[in-house]
């Protein structure tokens, strides 16, 4: 009597769960979608870091940021990736400015 209740319990159970299954297939990831604004912005964010590098004004993660926002874009974040890429610009043009702002800056002794 116990192992016929017992099995009817794990039959229900498991036929039970197995309704609960989905019967359409798992979304594959979204594929890196083309966007114009997103592909500029990295773009000039490279310029813009090359430019830093030439006057010494590249700062600490400005690098990081863009790798980040390509990555992002390669898993279909644009809006993230916007984010990181225009981040990546901003610092860039900051550390250019920085840079020339401070290009002849000595010591001062009074």
């Amino acid at each position: 009597m116990k192992k016929s209740i017992l099995l009817g319990t794990c039959l229900a159970l498991t036929l039970g769960g197995c309704a609960e299954m989905q019967s359409t297939p798992a979304k594959a990831p979204v594929a890196a979608a083309s966007n114009p604004v997103l592909d500029e912005t990295i773009a000039n964010a490279e310029k813009e870091i090359a430019a830093a590098k030439k006057v010494d004004g590249l700062w600490l993660h400005t690098e990081q940021f863009l790798a980040d926002a390509k990555k992002l874009k390669s898993e279909g974040k644009a809006d993230d990736a916007l984010k990181m890429a225009k981040k990546a610009l901003k610092e860039a043009q900051t550390g250019i400015k920085q840079a020339q702002a401070e290009a002849g800056a000595k010591p001062h002794y009074e």
